[in-house]
């Protein structure tokens, strides 16, 4: 009897349930997406996804090359390389169908690659808002896990002497770990402070190592570095595994050990393993050939490489409507995929390509006092000191020759 009445009540409760919730319940489609508890209801206009969705008509129905190349910012072939190696870690499970890990993958590479807003990608893929949103961060962390062992791996002593190699032979520049240089992303999101990504490349264009920072107090040039690197070469500690002071192949005659840095422009401070430009106000002849060697060696490397990132991945050349925090993941992502592209694509960045570069804009120029912040003893810098020394002297002995 308790039973009946049980089974009674709840029917009665049914039956006098609002007609708008009865044809909610029966009509809504339910997605959920990254493993999040919170419903999403499906808008009528997005239910056409798989059909009239930019990835059904883009992706599959018209992978012409240049129109493929121009929305996910690499050729067809190199797509399927890099779902291969990601594609796995995009899977996801849901009680309705999912959306497939070849759209996350497209939808994210379209956002980086022509600075979509998250709102159109919404439009044109038929997906909510927070969809989008959610779908680029998951991604953008696992091609960061994904490639970076691979194509950014941190550098041994083999990586550091071939790097060093390059510069010699490149830009007769000895004793040089890469170029290196800063440059500031503006980050437009409920009032938080823009961040730093700090980047040092090789002769091939190829970044060697990243750091990030977030500009926690712009007035007092306070920032906080994500990784080591940023904040062990600005405050000159020591560099772990980079090569050790040894004689200059082209001195041999001097026994003297000189120590491997970095070469970077006038905004960076000399430091324990960075050597910038002579700043002093009148210039002897031979620090003005210096100075213009050592500009021409940063214009053909870490200037050039910079640039065909943000030209390439022109999401980071406008303002990152994220949290810091996601901003950090999408920035990551950008810089690993210049590296795997670019060694993979003979299109990504040719000699022509680079002829017609367009220089970054100056708005993303660091402030000298944020990179000069943290303060190193003087004393330290003395064995930069003279290895720009020993720089000077070798390249105007050539001048004279």
């Amino acid at each position: 009897m308790m039973l009946m009445l049980m089974l009674m009540t709840a029917g009665q409760r049914e039956e006098s349930a609002s007609p708008v919730c009865k044809r909610r319940r029966e009509m809504s489609t339910v997605e959920t997406d990254g493993g999040s508890h919170r419903r999403i209801w499906v808008r009528e206009e997005n239910l056409s996804r798989d059909v009239e969705g930019l990835f059904a008509t883009a992706f599959y129905h018209a992978r012409n090359l240049e129109e493929f190349r121009n929305r996910a910012g690499m050729t067809p072939q190199v797509f399927d390389m890099l779902f291969s190696l990601v594609g796995d870690q995009l899977i996801k499970n849901s009680i309705r169908s999912p959306i497939s890990p070849e759209c996350r993958l497209f939808l994210t590479l379209v956002y980086m690659s022509n600075a979509e807003s998250i709102q159109d990608l919404s439009k044109a893929f038929k997906m909510g808002s927070s969809t989008v949103r959610a779908i680029v961060q998951e991604t953008s962390e696992v091609l960061w896990n994904s490639l970076e062992p691979a194509f950014m791996p941190q550098p041994n002593a083999l990586d550091w002497s071939k790097i060093a190699e390059g510069y010699q032979r490149t830009w007769q520049v000895p004793h040089c770990l890469g170029a290196v240089d800063a440059k500031l992303l503006d980050v437009d999101y409920k009032g938080e402070s823009d961040i730093i990504l700090l980047a040092s490349c090789d002769t091939n264009l190829d970044f060697t190592c990243i750091d990030i920072a977030t500009v926690t107090d712009a007035v007092n040039n306070q920032l906080h570095w994500h990784y080591d690197f940023g904040s062990q070469l600005l405050s000159g500690q020591q560099l772990g595994n980079i090569l050790p002071p040894e004689p200059l192949q082209s001195r041999r005659e001097q026994k003297e050990n000189l120590i491997y840095a970095f070469i970077a422009d006038s905004s960076f401070p000399m430091r324990e393993h960075i050597i910038t430009p002579y700043t002093t106000r009148y210039l002897d002849f031979d620090q003005f050939h210096l100075n213009r060697h050592l500009s021409r060696a940063l214009t053909g490397s870490i200037d050039m490489a910079f640039n065909v990132l943000i030209s390439r991945w022109r999401l980071l050349s406008q303002p990152l409507r994220q949290s810091p925090s996601n901003a950090v993941k999408i920035v990551r992502a950008a810089v690993v995929l210049h590296n795997f592209v670019k060694q993979h694509d003979d299109t990504y960045c040719p000699v022509s390509y680079l002829e017609e570069l367009a220089v970054c804009p100056s708005k993303q120029n660091v402030p000298n006092a944020w990179l000069s912040s943290r303060q190193q003893h003087a004393d330290n810098c003395n064995a930069t000191i003279q290895l720009r020394e020993c720089m000077k002297e070798i390249i105007n002995c050539k001048l004279e020759s």
